[in-house]
């Protein structure tokens, strides 16, 4: 394999990890309406304000979305609309597979 099938690769497989957790999928889809504060973004999921900012910080990091700070307040928006199209596809296609087996 060449070197840059490898990078390639290995970039995509973090972006899925990053987005392999439920919470993760769930900030995203949030993020995809409008950029949020971590504080309404944490209430809105019903999850405490520390682990919403854990997940957003490794999605930070990947590249998925971005952060602007105002004030006292970091307002989180998402930079790649496109990782949502990713996660319906995902869904749609196991659920597909699994009719086929009942």
């Amino acid at each position: 394999m060449k070197d840059s099938d490898t990078k390639r690769l290995m970039l995509t497989a973090e972006i899925f990890k990053a987005i392999g957790h439920p919470d993760r999928l769930a900030l995203l889809e949030r993020l995809a309406e409008k950029p949020w504060c971590v504080c309404e973004l944490a209430a809105s999921l019903g999850l405490n304000k520390s682990v919403a900012s854990k997940h957003l910080s490794l999605l930070h990091a990947t590249g998925l979305i971005e952060l602007e700070k105002k004030g006292t307040q970091v307002i989180y928006s998402l930079v790649v609309p496109c990782v949502i199209d990713m996660g319906k596809c995902s869904y749609m296609a196991v659920l597909a597979e699994r009719k086929k087996r009942l």
